[in-house]
């Protein structure tokens, strides 16, 4: 009698690729084809382990998936199957709408806040920073906001949108005390001189009198 040397055979699922590590799908036996021996008996298949390599961030890195084909002499053979995690795709992110506010009593600007959101197809979180910052003092006149999201990856999205700070405040005008004057002598006029008045506003620099 010859012993049986030869290895059954074994074929792996194809290799796939997935955006995010919970889309990796779990080892499964019942995924493995072509499993066939020269000999009669069972041949038991069984999965070896997963091996990460090139892991770059939480949802990048490649996984080595190997089975094992195992007749009922010992004999074996194993295949592996590659899978890919690569997230590529960046944030969605939601910038409210244009801002529109009166300047602060006294001021020439106004505190801002808002809020800006954004979501992921996988799992991790996601940094929004926005220049200007929600809560800054937004001077009068129209200010364009950049709001980025970044993931765990490093994939991002950016939107826009405005603020606009409207001066609704008068400038503050502050006249000279009455004056009293006698006429010319000989006239029925007297030329009288006297301040101007002062004028100050919340933003403008104090200008000509009109």
């Amino acid at each position: 009698l010859f012993p049986d040397l030869t290895p059954p055979t074994i074929t792996c699922p194809s290799p796939i690729t997935v955006s995010c590590s919970s889309a990796v799908p779990i080892a499964d036996i019942a995924s493995v084809t072509g499993v066939s021996d020269d000999c009669s008996g069972v041949v038991t298949v069984t999965h070896q382990g997963d091996v990460i390599s090139g892991q770059t961030c939480a949802n990048r890195y490649t996984i080595t998936r190997t089975y094992r084909a195992t007749d009922v002499c010992g004999n074996f053979a194993q295949c592996t199957q590659i899978i890919t995690v690569n997230d590529v795709i960046a944030p969605v992110i939601t910038c409210p709408g244009n801002i529109t506010v009166n300047a602060s009593p006294g001021l020439c600007s106004a505190v801002v806040t808002f809020t800006t959101t954004a979501t992921d197809n996988c799992a991790g979180a996601v940094t929004i920073v926005s220049v200007p910052a929600s809560g800054t003092a937004f001077r009068v006149g129209t200010t364009t906001v950049i709001s980025s999201a970044t993931d765990v990856c490093g994939n991002s999205s950016n939107c826009t949108f405005t603020i606009t700070v409207v001066d609704n405040q008068p400038p503050v005008i502050v006249c000279p005390a009455n004056i009293i004057a006698n006429n010319t002598p000989g006239l029925c006029s007297a030329v009288v001189n006297y301040p101007l008045p002062t004028v100050t506003d919340n933003c403008c620099l104090p200008g000509a009198v009109s």
